[in-house]
């Protein structure tokens, strides 16, 4: 999650108080959006014990410090994967304040858990999913995105949502790739930290479409410009540091992907 400027028109999110609930008697889940024919392509709904090593791995190419850090994007977390847990059909990514230092010598004070689909799942095209809830205390910079493939060398990003948590009444959602573009999302009645909701992109040959509990809230003619992987990360945030005893939780329902 690289920060960056976002453009674009806001139109109103859904003002309930929690994501509809998926279909759970459904053979093949569909996305709560958009319409037409679709294909699971890929899919976690965290009904183990832990994370599954076969479609996760714990370090992206984003992060310049050997795959776990990057001080440079505002970020104070050494991400590691013993800061991810799943419980009762929940993935919990945790942000928590330890005092770390990495193989190259930057001393971290905070560690996450960063998690990406390299190199079980790639795409360009298609919708992704996640249903969430995050967290609630300053500081914490939660994040469900797409970034370019190890084979990738241009710059290739679609954030689904970006969230500080301080301020629960703005969620930030863009098309990064080529000509970037996006939303500032305010006009939702709901807190992201209270429940969880349904945040999705769509992303189309001819623009990127982003959805809230089904609901349409931003457009975009800029897309995607290579092959990504998915990224769900829980950043600590250095411009609003959280309080030292503080502890962010990003809680993940499940995260599927439709192609068409």
């Amino acid at each position: 999650m690289l920060a960056a400027v976002i453009l674009g028109t806001l139109i109103a999110a859904p003002a309930d108080l929690g994501a509809p609930t998926p279909d759970a008697s459904a053979a093949v889940p569909k996305p709560l959006g958009p319409t037409g024919n679709w294909k699971l392509v890929f899919s976690d709904d965290f009904n183990g014990k832990s994370v599954n090593r076969k479609k996760w791995t714990d370090r992206s190419s984003s992060q310049s410090d050997h795959g776990r850090g990057n001080k440079k994007n505002k970020q104070l977390e050494w991400n590691r994967h013993s800061n991810c847990s799943v419980s009762k059909g929940v993935l919990t990514q945790t942000a928590k304040r330890t005092n770390i230092k990495s193989p190259s010598g930057v001393k971290y004070k905070w560690t996450s858990c960063l998690l990406t689909s390299t190199p079980s799942f790639s795409f360009q095209y298609g919708y992704i999913e996640i249903r969430s809830k995050l967290p609630a205390k300053r500081g914490f910079w939660p994040s469900f995105w797409t970034w370019q493939t190890p084979s990738n060398n241009r710059w290739t990003e679609t954030d689904v949502y970006e969230f500080f948590s301080d301020n629960p009444k703005a969620l930030y959602v863009a098309q990064q790739s080529g000509r970037a573009a996006g939303c500032t999302v305010k006009n939702h009645k709901f807190n992201p930290s209270k429940a969880f909701h349904v945040y999705g992109a769509d992303i189309k040959p001819t623009g990127t479409v982003f959805y809230v509990d089904g609901k349409q809230v931003c457009s975009t003619l800029s897309t995607s410009t290579g092959p990504t992987n998915i990224v769900i990360s829980n950043f600590v945030y250095s411009k609003r540091p959280p309080s030292p005893k503080a502890k962010g939780k990003h809680h993940v329902d499940y995260v599927r992907a439709w192609q068409r």
